[in-house]
């Protein structure tokens, strides 16, 4: 039928012609302009720079600047030459293609004055055009059909999301006021518990104090004999002043220092002096010099000897007994157990709900954020939450995830690279062809990673085609039955 009407309004125009000879067919003019070349009156240029005798038209002489006066030539490098394709659609072709060699209208007009043969194949390439068309209208309608599957499911997702939403105010309500009846429950358990477990730390504190100042009594004591040479009971400035136990000889002035002013001290008085004296004594003494080991040792049985005889009237040393087992703090009693069980189960119950609160109050933000999102005036884009979709290129694997984000990765592993959380639509009046998203992983040096999200209709949605145009700005081809509309057919005739 478009072949028909072409070729009858051609046929209008040469009979126009005949009737009124102001009217001819200029070649490489549009018919809906071909009323502006009058051949009565001269040319005035599209741009309204010149006026030329009509004789100038197509002459090879380029006379306009807009290239206006030469449509049938390749004399103006702007110009345009139109290609009629009768049987086909028409076209436009840079006048510098014209009788260049090359066949490129399919009636072959635009080698009219060249070496070339040039065969009309408009109506191949009408054919072809056709089947093109018939497979875009196959695969709209296709992708119509699954729009409203699509549809229907983002209205039933809506639906079951809004009733969820109320269902979960009302829970959570409920689960409030239980919540407050736990705390106050588990409050007015776990007052006698803390005044209970208080009053035996305190208690086990002051025995542990007390035991304390026996060990630290005993390790007095231990030392005053220690440091008492000639086991007389008495500890002497002038037995500090060169003294195996002490960390280093001492001089008078200093060893009366030690025992704050005293020229010596008994058992009880030591004790006083215990805090002054006690960093600088060592316990096993300081090491015997070579030269002395050979007559000490010649030295020891007398000793051992005299020991033995004086042993009667030695005072020996206490032991100091190590800390153990008993500086654990003992267990609880019966009854402060009980308070612990009570207010543990108090804890307990309270936590279960207060857990359980806190899942709730997620959900209800998840379902909030759902509704939050605009998925189309039907809902049709809502299908496609929670689905991921990826392109792979020679070097990387790119993944879109619609109203959450896109991100990269290399092929050969490592982590996800963010090239953009979920922003927001385009803009009108083409606004659910473009989606964008924002804020993603930083350039170095540069801004952070933006994602634009081109969208057309196809029978499935399918990733098509990722690339960056800008330094860390990428581009994302995708399409969706969300965004196909319903393509009625034509008969041709």
């Amino acid at each position: 039928m478009a072949v028909g009407y072409v070729f009858v309004v051609y046929s209008l125009s040469i009979f126009i012609c005949y009737l009124d000879c102001s009217v001819v067919t200029i070649r490489g003019v549009e018919l809906r302009f071909q009323s502006f070349y009058n051949p009565k009156q001269d040319f005035t240029c599209f741009d309204r720079s010149n006026t030329i005798p009509f004789a100038s038209i197509n002459d090879d002489y380029c006379d306009c600047p807009d290239g206006s006066d030469e449509p049938g030539t390749a004399a103006c490098p702007n110009g345009k030459f139109y290609c009629t394709n009768i049987g086909h659609e028409g076209k436009y072709i840079q006048s510098s293609r014209v009788n260049d060699g090359i066949c490129d209208c399919c009636d072959g007009s635009d080698e009219f004055d060249s070496n070339v043969v040039c065969f009309n194949e408009c109506q191949k390439h009408q054919a072809e055009a056709a089947e093109k068309h018939r497979q875009l209208t196959e695969m709209s309608n296709i992708g119509y059909s699954n729009k409203q599957e699509m549809i229907q499911e983002g209205e039933r997702r809506k639906v079951e999301k809004q009733n969820r939403l109320s269902t979960l105010n009302d829970i959570l309500e409920g689960r409030r006021l239980k919540l407050e009846e736990l705390r106050a429950a588990k409050e007015a358990a776990e007052k006698p518990e803390t005044e209970a477990k208080e009053l035996h730390k305190k208690n086990w504190e002051e025995v542990q104090a007390k035991r304390k100042a026996e060990r630290e009594s005993a390790l007095c004591l231990q030392h005053f004999f220690l440091l008492d040479l000639d086991k007389n009971g008495w500890v002497t400035y002038t037995e500090l002043t060169n003294n195996p136990y002490m960390k280093s000889d001492n001089t008078e002035d200093v060893a009366k220092d030690l025992l704050d002013g005293n020229e010596m001290v008994d058992s009880e008085g030591f004790v006083k002096v215990w805090e002054h004296i006690k960093d600088k004594v060592l316990v096993n003494g300081r090491p015997i010099p070579e030269e002395k080991l050979n007559a000490e040792k010649i030295d020891s049985l007398s000793e051992e000897k005299t020991n033995q005889q004086a042993g009667s009237e030695e005072i020996e040393p206490p032991a100091v007994s190590p800390t153990n087992e008993e500086d654990v703090m003992p267990d609880y009693d019966e009854e402060t157990k009980k308070l612990i069980e009570g207010a543990d189960a108090a804890r307990k119950s309270f936590d279960d709900i207060d857990n359980e609160v806190k899942e709730l109050e997620n959900e209800r933000r998840s379902v909030e954020e759902y509704l939050s999102i605009d998925y189309g005036y039907n809902n049709e884009f809502a299908i496609l939450k929670d689905n991921c979709y990826e392109f792979t290129d020679r070097e990387y694997i790119y993944k879109l995830c619609p109203f959450s984000k896109t991100t990269q990765r290399s092929k050969s592993g490592g982590s996800e690279t963010d090239l953009g959380k979920w922003g927001n639509w385009g803009e009108l009046p083409m606004k659910y062809s473009a989606m964008l998203y924002k804020d993603g992983a930083g350039c170095w040096n540069g801004p952070a990673r933006s994602t634009k999200v081109s969208l057309s209709c196809g029978a499935e949605s399918k990733l098509l085609a990722v690339s960056e145009p800008s330094r860390c700005e990428y581009a994302m081809e995708f399409q969706t039955p969300a965004l196909c509309t319903k393509v009625a057919s034509h008969t041709e005739l």
